[in-house]
């Protein structure tokens, strides 16, 4: 099965061709890296579109659960705000995400693709978790929260080595911990100063 290999001419059928694609890396990885690796050119920007796309409507369905939980309303504000905050910080992330693998896995621009197609997880949490946000806001995005990272690092291990035979470890390695490891230590230390303030 062969990733996008022509370019649709409308809007409607890039957008198609886009979630067919984002649906794919986040089902079956394997396949999806080596269609992409034998279609020729890297694609970093459909990929990091992708991704934007995907953590977009994640940040729509949390904004939901916070609504639903604290019995406001204003999910469109909330979304907003969420998106104004979470995008800026996302870009840096996918930006250090593939110059973390560019080395060890020897992908050079592929590891931005590699990178950006991980993030595609969470649109489809998004999509499956949005009935069950409407009756269980909470219980909802823990599982949405708890499930995200461990999907994505599949599709990232599973994308470096397809790409990459025999390198993926380290560069799956590095990628755990420059993009959840050190922002969770973070958070951690700062929480940890809030709480020692006077």
């Amino acid at each position: 099965m062969r990733a996008a290999t022509t370019v649709p001419r409308t809007s409607t059928a890039r957008l198609t061709a886009l979630v067919r694609d984002a649906w794919r890396a986040a089902s079956a990885p394997t396949r999806f890296f080596l269609a992409l690796a034998d279609a020729g050119e890297p694609r970093p920007l459909r990929a990091a579109l992708a991704a934007t796309l995907c953590v977009s409507a994640a940040l729509g369905v949390l904004s939901l659960a916070f609504v639903r939980a604290t019995g406001s309303d204003g999910v469109l504000l909330v979304w907003a705000a969420s998106l104004a905050i979470a995008l800026p910080v996302f870009s840096f992330v996918l930006l250090v995400g593939g110059l973390v693998m560019l080395r060890p896995a020897a992908l050079d621009v592929r590891a931005w693709e590699v990178a950006g197609w991980a993030w595609t997880p969470a649109g489809a949490l998004a999509l499956s978790l949005l009935p069950a946000v409407v009756m269980a806001p909470g219980v909802s995005a823990v599982v949405g929260l708890v499930t995200f990272p461990i999907w994505h690092l599949i599709v990232v291990v599973r994308g470096v080595r397809a790409l990459s035979p025999g390198r993926h470890v380290a560069a799956s390695a590095l990628y755990a911990i420059a993009v959840f490891g050190v922002p969770a230590l973070l958070m951690v230390i700062g929480y940890a100063i809030v709480q020692g303030g006077p």
